[in-house]
């Protein structure tokens, strides 16, 4: 009986014939879906701003008792004797937020192989635009706080959120220069390395040496596979699995891991798509062959083999990090992320809580460093590129840099995850997320006025 890989002979005839598919066509297919992720990103924006607003009503009302016992509703998963616990808040921060991160680690994998901080004359102004809207907000921060406990949350200002930011700016239109989407999508990238890499080296508990070289062992044994030629998602999902458990007793956050499993993921695919069309051709052949031939000679079941040959074939030309994303991004964008916000947006703002806040130096200094410092030290950074010879992107000026780096200053995702991260005072809480509140709305209305003013004196 045929094998239903019988064809492979020929196929690798064809692969050695037509040779690999040109670096041109790959990196197109890589670049592609990063129009999608923007396009997902702006939509997820609105349903985040919605969440925030759902969070921040509720919490508000005489439902808030409903929605704080929702927040810190227990759950509890078995795996033999061992059982990890937690309430809705973790398992949403801790566990749900891993998916996030891995979707950022294999954006930033994207953007380092083939975007904007693949090119090393561009590089310059998304690295250094990003370097200063960190370094300066950050400073601004130290500088209006002098207690040692809030100062602990230095990390809060640095961050951008990708998604509302890009839904700010794609409300302009044609109306900004494309290149300018792509700094702020590539500064937004940059500043995401950095929050990540202040997440595990300034945010993380005690050490466990055991569980952190369970995690390795399990990264390592992932790489392995994948050098090896293993391509099932679904033993990569149970590996994965098992190293967030293992780190999530490791003390490193779990979402640092999330990002380093983003970054492995393969994005070529197994078999060049190039070679697909003509295998495809040939195997359409056989089957429609094996199913016209006279009744008695009819072989449904080699018409089948050759089915699901085509089929494995063709997800094997797609590369393992467009597959993923394709899977993952819907859940995470329109689910996970507005969960997220929803969980972590409630806060108290009556006219008492309100006024306090308003008069607490950690507030103004969130505020301050994401509305002020993100575009000055954007703005700086951009400058300093530029002067050293960097490219600066055809139809951008420094108008537009300002506006962008207002609009960068909505520092939300990222922002809020740091705080929950960074304080377990209530109160410490509340003023830090209302200084992110507070700077987000007002980044997102002033960003967008420069944006618009600066686009119709262009016209």
């Amino acid at each position: 009986m045929a094998s239903k890989y019988d064809f492979f002979e020929d196929f690798f005839d064809l692969i050695n014939f037509r040779g690999q598919a040109k670096r041109k066509a790959t990196l197109k297919r890589f670049t592609q879906p990063a129009q999608n992720f923007i396009n997902t990103e702006i939509s997820s924006g609105i349903i985040i701003i919605i969440a925030v607003l759902i969070a921040l009503v509720i919490a508000n009302s005489p439902l808030d008792n409903l929605y704080y016992d929702f927040v810190h509703l227990k759950i509890k998963l078995a795996i033999g004797d061992n059982v990890l616990s937690g309430d809705l808040h973790y398992w949403i921060n801790d566990a749900a937020m891993v998916i996030f991160f891995f979707l950022v680690g294999t954006e930033i994998k994207r953007e380092v192989l083939v975007g904007e901080l693949a090119d090393k004359k561009s590089l310059p102004v998304p690295l250094l635009g990003a370097l200063g809207g960190m370094i300066v907000p950050v400073l601004i921060f130290l500088l209006i706080l002098d207690d040692p406990a809030a100062r602990s949350g230095w990390g809060i200002p640095m961050a951008t959120d990708i998604a509302i930011a890009l839904g700010a700016i794609a409300l302009l239109g044609e109306r900004v220069p494309s290149g300018l989407k792509v700094i702020l999508l590539a500064v937004a990238i940059v500043d995401d390395i950095g929050s990540i890499l202040v997440i595990a080296l300034f945010y993380t508990d005690t050490i466990s040496l055991a569980y952190l070289v369970a995690v390795g062992f399990i990264l390592t044994l992932i790489a392995l596979s994948n050098y090896v030629g293993i391509r099932s998602i679904l033993l990569y999902s149970f590996m994965g699995l098992i190293a967030w458990i293992c780190a999530s007793q490791s003390g490193i956050h779990p979402t640092i891991l999330g990002v380093i499993l983003g970054f492995m993921t393969p994005w070529k695919s197994w078999y060049p798509t190039k070679a697909f069309p003509e295998i495809a051709n040939k195997l359409l052949l056989r089957i429609k062959k094996s199913l016209t031939d006279s009744e008695e000679d009819i072989d449904v079941e080699k018409a089948e083999q050759d089915l699901l040959a085509m089929s494995d074939i063709a997800t094997e030309s797609v590369s393992p990090l467009h597959r993923i994303e394709v899977i993952l991004l819907p859940w995470s964008a329109f689910l996970i992320v507005p969960i997220f916000a929803f969980v972590n947006a409630g806060i108290d703002v009556g006219e008492g809580a309100l006024s306090e806040a308003l008069s607490s130096s950690l507030t103004y200094a969130i505020a301050v460093g994401l509305l002020i410092g993100k575009p000055i030290g954007i703005t700086a950074g951009v400058w300093l590129a530029v002067k050293s010879g960097a490219k600066f992107p055809r139809g951008v000026n420094y108008t537009n840099i300002f506006g962008m780096g207002m609009i960068a200053g909505i520092g939300f995702t990222v922002a809020l995850f740091i705080t929950e991260l960074a304080y377990v005072d209530e109160l410490f809480l509340r003023d830090a997320k209302m200084g992110i509140l507070i700077a987000s709305f007002l980044a997102a209305i002033f960003g967008y006025l420069m944006l618009r003013i600066s686009s119709k004196l262009a016209e």
